[in-house]
């Protein structure tokens, strides 16, 4: 079948988006075996086999994604253009091991597959590979990772077992059994990796549940001191902080944590000390065994117009930048100006709620984390949680003055955002993570909202604190 009648934009749609040049679009129309391709769903399609064809290399792509991005006025279409080199890339790598529109269509022909799981394979899967059609690991990559279920393939399984041995049933129950040897494999390798992320999280569960908790925690814990803010090595600081090691650790065990002790405080210290607001920054080190680990930690008022005090948890990275950046009269040094603090977190929160609701996958995973929190809430009183901090932006600061965008009328201003990741928390990491990063501010109507790039910057500071989050300490120069 002619591409241009299965997908008259594929090819196009390359160019348009500037992924491919004009040379190179001349190239594949003129290649012989342009007109004998099978459908093209998309453009991520037609790049890869463009890259395998030798059309256009990876170096070029990740070049022609570079300029897109980096490009002064924005260009629009540049993140659509990021996701299809990111599909081709991958689309790339099942066509390394075979898994191919070749071998999905095989698999429907044999009986395996049905039409609707063929239509949805097609769909991720490349046009062709660097090696032949491998209908058994297509099978096996469908049930691990594709569109087939389960329980349909373990059905079809027992259907082939239960057909008369004759040639083409033999080749069926070939491609069966070697599919579910793959799957298998994968089974097992996955469930020694699951052990072993168990282990270490059994054993690092002081630390992560102990400092998640200890950022999330509101600390029942009053004093009547109108006058003054306690110090944050003060004797009634350090019993309070110590009681709440003592809440998490048990916490910790009724979740099954055996291991879990009573860690011991140390390094107990102020960052600074806002006046104004007479609320103290903490830090201190958190010990157990041969493992350290630093946590912060507020002490103000219990509310505005309230004489009790209460300590709260806080991220670390957030205490530094807040009570690290204070003037002699104990004010801010970094307010956001011309924007303002308060316009500054408005716009940023705004800025997340959008991302998110043009993301489905984002969204669900919100909604998974909020059912969590809550699941967790109605389970266990043994820690006091600050509503507040449980947002998606849990908190906000600037780290700097913003400066003129080049355009002369945007600002840039360096920020560090605590944010409640649904992503880790719904595999079981530590969710909260501190976001660093210049993002721009843009003026509308007489209001700020973010610039065009906050979803290139946003996501990439995400990944960087994931990359942080995972002990990847050069987080900065990972791919994007």
């Amino acid at each position: 079948m002619n591409p241009a009648a299965a997908n008259p934009d594929a090819f196009l749609a390359l160019l348009s988006h500037g992924l491919i040049t004009d040379a190179q679009h001349d190239a594949v129309l003129a290649h012989p075996e342009t007109a004998a391709l099978p459908p093209i769903p998309g453009p991520a399609h037609a790049l890869a086999w463009m890259c395998l064809k030798g059309l256009v290399t990876q170096e070029e792509i990740d070049a022609a994604v570079e300029r897109l991005e980096e490009a002064s006025p924005p260009i629009a279409t540049a993140d659509d253009a990021s996701y299809i080199a990111y599909d081709a890339e991958e689309f790339g790598e099942l066509g390394d091991r075979g898994i191919t529109h070749e071998a999905v269509n095989a698999l429907f022909n044999d009986g395996l597959v049905d039409a609707e799981t063929r239509d949805m394979a097609l769909e991720e899967t490349p046009l062709v590979g660097s090696v032949p059609a491998a209908p058994a690991a297509t099978l096996a990559w469908m049930v691990i990772d594709g569109p087939l279920e389960r329980e349909v393939f373990e059905a079809t399984r027992a259907e082939v077992a239960a057909k008369p041995a004759f040639a083409m049933a033999a080749d069926r129950a070939r491609i069966v059994a070697e599919a579910q040897d793959e799957i298998a494999a994968d089974e097992k390798a996955v469930g020694a990796w699951r052990a072993t992320a168990q282990g270490k999280r059994r054993r690092s569960a002081w630390t992560s549940g102990l400092v998640t908790l200890a950022i999330a925690g509101g600390l029942g814990w009053y004093l009547f001191a109108p006058a003054g803010v306690p110090a944050c090595d003060a004797d009634a600081t350090r019993k309070t902080l110590q009681g709440l090691m003592l809440r998490v650790s048990i916490d910790a065990r009724t979740q099954g944590l055996r291991e879990v002790g009573i860690p011991s405080l140390s390094g107990l210290r102020e960052i600074g000390y806002r006046k104004d607001e007479r609320i103290r920054g903490c830090m201190a080190t958190m010990t157990r065994g041969d493992d350290t680990k630093a946590i912060a930690y507020t002490i103000g008022p219990a509310s505005a117009d309230d004489d009790k005090m209460t300590v709260r948890g806080a991220d670390p990275v957030i205490v530094e930048a807040r009570f690290g950046n204070l003037d002699a009269k104990g004010k801010p040094l970094y307010n956001a100006e011309p924007i303002g603090r308060v316009a500054a977190e408005k716009a940023f929160r705004d800025g997340v709620t959008a991302l998110q609701a043009s993301s489905p996958a984002a969204a669900m995973l919100q909604r998974q984390l909020e059912r969590q929190r809550a699941r967790q809430r109605s389970t266990t009183g043994l820690v006091v949680t600050d509503a507040d901090r449980e947002r998606e932006i849990a908190d906000f600061e600037p780290t700097g003055p913003c400066r003129a965008h080049e355009d002369r009328v945007s600002r840039v201003c360096p920020l560090v955002v605590e944010y409640n990741d649904s992503l880790l928390a719904t595999i079981g990491r530590a969710q909260s993570l501190p976001l660093t990063g210049d993002f721009t501010f843009v003026q509308d109507n007489g209001n700020w909202r973010m610039g065009d790039d906050f979803a290139k910057r946003f996501t990439r500071a995400v990944l960087e604190a994931r990359l942080v989050g995972m002990g990847v300490t050069d987080a900065a120069a990972a791919p994007e």
